[in-house]
């Protein structure tokens, strides 16, 4: 059992640099985005009381909850803004002692985040883009713009149900529309979450 969990924790570890950049691209639209889940992790720690004349052993678990997936999106130079309005689970595959469970969900949760357009300016902020006919707007990276999702959560439990680490790669789908009402979908793959198992054997 030592054996798996620390060939699981080696996985999860050589993961947390985040995933390789999603991207889309059209007309006038092209955003990315690059994935931090080096957070997405819940610890179970175990504790068992001996048993003694007076009492029978005693196994209590904590769970630690994970601090989630970051995604940090921008605008590439002479990008449209972007209205990012939802995201869906395109795939996910669980990994317990027990063997591998792979499903596929496409249920759609709403966001609401802006990416501002690829252009920089003195008046640009987080939530205003460049006006393109301005003298003194220039092509340039959008501003970053950042969102978090708990993916990891629940795998606390199921590291308790188990007695055992737990290991979720999952792959997701954002979509919205640019400001000019082209569609947008930046998809992130091969997004690992995971459930440690800490403390007694």
């Amino acid at each position: 059992m030592k054996k798996y969990a620390l060939l699981l924790l080696a996985g999860l570890t050589l993961s947390a640099c985040g995933s390789a950049p999603g991207q889309v691209s059209g007309s006038r639209v092209s955003a990315g985005v690059s994935v931090d889940d080096s957070g997405s992790v819940e610890n179970a720690t175990k504790a068992v009381t001996p048993a003694t004349k007076e009492a029978p052993e005693k196994v209590t678990w904590t769970v630690t909850p994970g601090k989630g997936v970051t995604f940090t999106f921008m605008t590439r130079p002479g990008s449209d803004a972007v209205y990012l309005t939802g995201y869906r689970v395109l795939s996910s595959k669980l990994t317990t002692r027990n063997g591998t469970t792979e499903s596929k969900s496409g249920d759609i949760n709403k966001m609401d985040l802006y990416l501002t357009s690829g252009y920089d300016c003195p008046t640009r902020t987080a939530l205003n883009s460049c006006p393109f006919s301005a003298v003194d707007t220039v092509q340039a990276n959008g501003l970053p713009a950042k969102s978090s999702i708990y993916l990891e959560g629940g795998l606390g439990d199921l590291v308790v149900a188990t007695n055992s680490g737990v290991a979720l790669v999952t792959a997701i789908e954002f979509y919205g529309q640019s400001s000019n009402g082209q569609a947008v979908t930046v998809r992130a793959d091969s997004i690992v979450s995971g459930g440690n198992k800490q403390g007694d054997d």
